[in-house]
């Protein structure tokens, strides 16, 4: 009984950890906005690229979008959503990766933790992260996440203008609209980079 309760929850959380090519302009303006504080935006979107590094250059080989699964029976965070399906689908000890992520809310210590270990496990990944927001900024537990991630070599940066023209050229489905700015985006990305240098130092 127990065996098949545990293959009912992960078959049922398999079903979520595969990308979804885009998401909507609206998903996108909610959750990506780079506020200092963003209310009632409770999940993490993930969008990556993953490149394969041939002769010191790279090869564009996948992209997709993953969010936070957080359903009592396939709670999974997006970052863990896309480590699963890269070491299930994509990971070649042989091949050296170039990954990207740019995300809605930096990671929680945990994730942090466990995408610090993935790294010293794989040598052959190299990760950036874009983010749009940092969470719980103020919290030391989520600071030492973020050096964690830096120290394994993770560059983290936050978002700009051109990395969320970017997202909306990659990752939003495509409605014929260009990316449209909201008010402030300049001024927060600078205060927020001022943030993250402060937590990095």
């Amino acid at each position: 009984m127990i065996g098949s309760i545990r293959h009912f929850i992960l078959s049922t959380l398999m079903k979520f950890l595969n990308p979804v090519e885009a998401m909507y302009p609206g998903t996108f303006y909610f959750q990506f906005k780079n506020l200092w504080e963003a209310n009632n935006r409770n999940e993490t979107w993930l969008c990556f690229t993953v490149e394969v590094i041939k002769q010191r250059s790279t090869v564009s080989w996948e992209r997709g979008v993953f969010q936070n699964q957080v359903d009592p029976k396939s709670h999974c965070h997006a970052e863990r959503c896309f480590l699963s399906w890269f070491c299930k689908d994509i990971l070649s000890p042989n091949t050296d990766y170039q990954v990207t992520w740019y995300t809605s809310w930096s990671p929680c210590p945990e994730c942090a933790g466990e995408v610090a270990e993935f790294l010293a496990r794989h040598n052959n990944v190299m990760l950036t992260i874009y983010t749009a927001r940092l969470y719980y900024s103020q919290d030391p537990n989520y600071q030492q996440g973020l050096r964690s991630l830096s120290e394994k070599g993770v560059s983290v940066k936050i978002m700009d203008y051109e990395d969320f023209k970017y997202c909306w050229e990659k990752f939003v489905y495509d409605d014929g609209e260009p990316f449209k700015p909201w008010k402030g985006i300049n001024t927060n990305f600078r205060f927020l980079k001022r943030r993250l240098r402060e937590i990095l130092q």
